[in-house]
């Protein structure tokens, strides 16, 4: 009987033991993972107060002209949101613009480096933050080229491209088939004429070059096809000039796109 009585204390023991090591194990996981968040979050709220010091770069006071109902002309100053190009390249020198959707967090600088590794963990002051940036690939010609292929994070607090996962929704794309861009001194208008999800392996549709405008045209056919809304600008023309909005939707290489073609320019 004593025998057993000390087999059953040394099982306690090593059960208590073990329950102890477990539950240290699982507050180090806690401790880690709220660490973790912790960064997360203010990594976001820097990012937050990055942005928002970067769109008053462009808020100007603009004198605007008034006729009351009896025709009489009157003019005020008001603060305007207005692109300034030098000012972009003086925050940062390899700045080639700024997208912008209206209604929507998507508003943002574009940049470009010389390979797609730099701006993946780095902000648009080129400091490495989890957010990354809007950036072009560098193996595409860029917003002048036939097509631009443009990347940004689907990031959990609704920043970065995390507003393209909305396009899966019609009355989303419905209600935003323009967007802005401004490439250098100039502002366009880019009509969406497709959104789609695609593996980021799919060499048909994230082609970097085209050996000739039939090629070309055999690209925006074939991404125009795989769009899950009809959208009312149609498809491009091969002389158009076209970018790619890529995010991604989840770890296996899955991506939301966002396909525009330029249209006119806008006069300021």
């Amino acid at each position: 009987m004593e025998k057993k009585d000390k087999k059953y204390i040394l099982s306690d023991k090593m059960y208590n033991v073990v329950r102890f090591i477990c539950l240290g194990l699982a507050a180090c996981a806690l401790i880690y993972a709220s660490y973790n968040l912790t960064l997360s979050y203010l990594d976001y709220k820097e990012d937050e107060k990055k942005y928002a010091n970067i769109e008053n770069m462009f808020i100007q006071d603009v004198e605007v002209q008034e006729v009351d109902k009896n025709g009489e002309i009157s003019y005020s100053t008001q603060k305007q949101w207005v692109w300034d190009y030098d000012a972009m390249l003086e925050y940062n020198d390899e700045a080639k613009g700024y997208i912008k959707l209206e209604g929507t967090r998507i508003q943002y600088p574009i940049v470009e480096h010389s390979d797609n590794a730099f701006y993946l963990w780095r902000g648009v002051d080129k400091v490495k933050n989890g957010s990354g940036s809007i950036f072009i690939d560098y193996r595409t010609a860029g917003l002048e080229g036939k097509m631009c292929l443009l990347y940004g994070h689907n990031m959990l607090d609704g920043s970065m491209f995390q507003d393209l996962m909305d396009f899966r929704n019609a009355n989303f794309c419905k209600k935003h088939q323009v967007f802005d861009v401004y490439v250098g001194y100039k502002h366009y208008l880019y009509y969406v004429f497709s959104t789609f999800s695609a593996k980021d392996t799919d060499e048909n549709v994230y082609e970097y070059g085209f050996e000739n405008d039939s090629d070309f045209q055999s690209w925006i056919d074939r991404v125009a096809s795989k769009s899950s809304y009809s959208f009312s600008y149609g498809k491009p023309k091969v002389t158009d000039k076209v970018i790619m909005c890529s995010t991604c939707i989840d770890d296996y290489g899955n991506r939301q796109l966002v396909c525009m073609y330029r249209g006119e320019e806008v006069s300021e």
